[in-house]
C-alpha cells in the first residue's frame, strides 16, 4: 500500500507553505545557493494537490513563487503527483527509479538536475523536520 501524504501537505496551500519554508533559509542551503549563483529557475508542477511552485534564483537570491502569469520560465521543471510528492520530499522515492517508472518527470537539462542533486538530501531533511513539527502541532 502506498504511503499516504502527510496531512500537512495534503492541500496545495499546505504544500506551498511547507516548501516555502524548506527553501526559506537560502543563504544556508546549497541548492538555493546554486540556483542564485547560476541564476536558475526551478519549477515543481504537482498534481493532487495541484500546485505550480517556482524557486527563482535569477535575482541572485532564491525566491519561492506560485501562481499568476508573471512567473519566470523555468530552466528545469519537476513533475510529481499524489503520494509521490511526499515520498520524494521525504527521501523515500529514489529519483532514478522514479524517472524510470514515470513517477517523476523532468523537463530541462539533466545536467542541471545533476548539479542540484547534491543538495537534495538537505532539503529533504528540512522537509521531514517541518512536516514532523506541523504534525506534532496538529496533535496538540
Amino acid at each position: 500500500m502506498p504511503k499516504q501524504m502527510s496531512p500537512s501537505t495534503s492541500s496545495a496551500a499546505q504544500l506551498k507553505a511547507v516548501l516555502s519554508e524548506v527553501y526559506a533559509p537560502a543563504g544556508q542551503d546549497a541548492q538555493a545557493g546554486v540556483l542564485a549563483a547560476r541564476r536558475l529557475v526551478v519549477a515543481f508542477a504537482f498534481r493532487n494537490p495541484d500546485l505550480h511552485l517556482v524557486v527563482d534564483g535569477r535575482s541572485g537570491e532564491a525566491v519561492v513563487r506560485t501562481g499568476g502569469d508573471d512567473l519566470p520560465a523555468a530552466d528545469l521543471t519537476f513533475h510529481l503527483a499524489g503520494d509521490d510528492i511526499d515520498q520524494f520530499w521525504r527521501g523515500d522515492l529514489n529519483p532514478v527509479a522514479a524517472l524510470s517508472a514515470g513517477q517523476l518527470k523532468i523537463e530541462g537539462s539533466l545536467l542541471t538536475a545533476l548539479v542540484l542533486a547534491p543538495a537534495l538530501p538537505g532539503l529533504q531533511a528540512r522537509y521531514r523536520q517541518i512536516t514532523a513539527r506541523l504534525s506534532d502541532d496538529a496533535e496538540r
